[in-house]
């Protein structure tokens, strides 16, 4: 079942609409119109009581002043080095908006766009924006995100990204995840199906190279705690924010689980894009979409997408579609209980 309403309004006084997805299980999914935002997904923990996993803002003036939380981004998530890359034959300079990168996609990015919103199915609400090629890329795009919250208690966002001309397409949602009620981030459990990261170059974005993560705090296969891992990182580092290549997994598999010991809930991310970052944003001390200020280390990210800077990287899957080429990719969360 879905319903919509009023969430707020813009600065320009357009409104904004928030869908509501409930299963059969009373279980729901609240999907944003303004920068196809996850604004919630409220799962039960291992007593039956329905709590939010999602980090999400309190309201559309948070949203509007350059929040990223729970957001879509696009049309290139993450960085390009230097905001350089060669497209339709051109050497094309973007923005750079991160000294000295291209972080997702700039003035462009859609995660400050007003998407447009239909009801798809019974469970399924799809946002349409066209992306006119600010930030430099100087091309349209058609772009849809679906996003469905089912009785298997899965969240499955589905991006179809058409392109004019050539260009470099890698989206992604960038959703800050805690599934243990909000408490520090860092007693949660990580398990990542990765056996390298993608090594960074001076840019500080993959440009080449991968780096074994057997022996090192970013090896996460087996299953560790963050705060177990974090207390081993190099001197300086407080926060983990880094690109994994994720390996083959079996059908069906998950490629990451993130996992409360305090609540029991599990929340299983599944993907067919070849990267997943994993960030754990520290010291910016969050509040939730009540207002409530949050621990130091809030939430975790599983972004998946193209690895970064792939569209410079020809070792790595190539995010560059032609005219016409549609991007047709799908990543699911999965919500249950240990």
């Amino acid at each position: 079942m879905i319903t919509e309403r009023v969430f707020g309004h813009l600065s320009d006084g357009r409104p904004v609409k928030l869908y509501r997805i409930e299963n059969s299980h009373r279980e729901y999914a609240e999907i944003c119109d303004f920068g196809a935002v996850i604004q919630s997904v409220f799962v039960p923990d291992r007593g039956g009581k329905l709590g939010n996993a999602v980090l999400s803002c309190p309201n559309v003036a948070e949203m509007e002043n350059k929040s990223f939380k729970a957001a879509t981004i696009g049309r290139v998530g993450n960085r390009i080095a230097y905001g350089r890359c060669s497209l339709h034959g051109e050497d094309i300079q973007l923005e750079i908006s991160e000294k000295p990168n291209l972080l997702h996609s700039g003035s462009s990015n859609w995660a400050f766009k007003l998407f447009s919103g239909e009801v798809t199915g019974e469970n399924t609400v799809t946002l349409r924006h066209t992306d006119m090629g600010e930030c430099g890329f100087n091309d349209k795009v058609e772009a849809a995100v679906s996003f469905t919250f089912d009785d298997s208690h899965r969240l499955n966002i589905r991006y179809e990204v058409t392109p004019e001309r050539e260009t470099v397409l890698s989206p992604t949602n960038h959703a800050y995840f805690n599934p243990g009620d909000f408490t520090d981030a860092r007693d949660l459990e990580l398990k990542l199906s990765a056996s390298n990261l993608a090594a960074r170059g001076p840019s500080g974005t993959p440009e080449g190279g991968l780096v074994p993560v057997e022996g090192t705090p970013f090896d996460f296969r087996a299953g560790k705690k963050l705060r177990e891992n974090m207390k081993k990182l190099p001197l300086g580092r407080k926060y983990f924010d880094d690109f994994y290549v994720l390996d083959e997994a079996p059908s069906g598999a998950p490629i990451a689980s993130l996992y409360s010991e305090r609540t029991g809930r599990v929340i299983n991310a599944y993907t067919d894009m070849q990267c997943a970052i994993i960030y754990t944003p520290a010291g910016y001390h969050y509040p939730d979409a009540s207002g409530v200020k949050l621990p130091r280390y809030p939430a975790v990210c599983i972004e998946c997408q193209f690895v970064p800077n792939a569209v410079n990287v020809p070792e790595f899957r190539s995010p560059v579609f032609g005219a016409g080429e549609k991007l047709v990719t799908e990543t699911a969360y999965e919500f249950l209980v240990k």
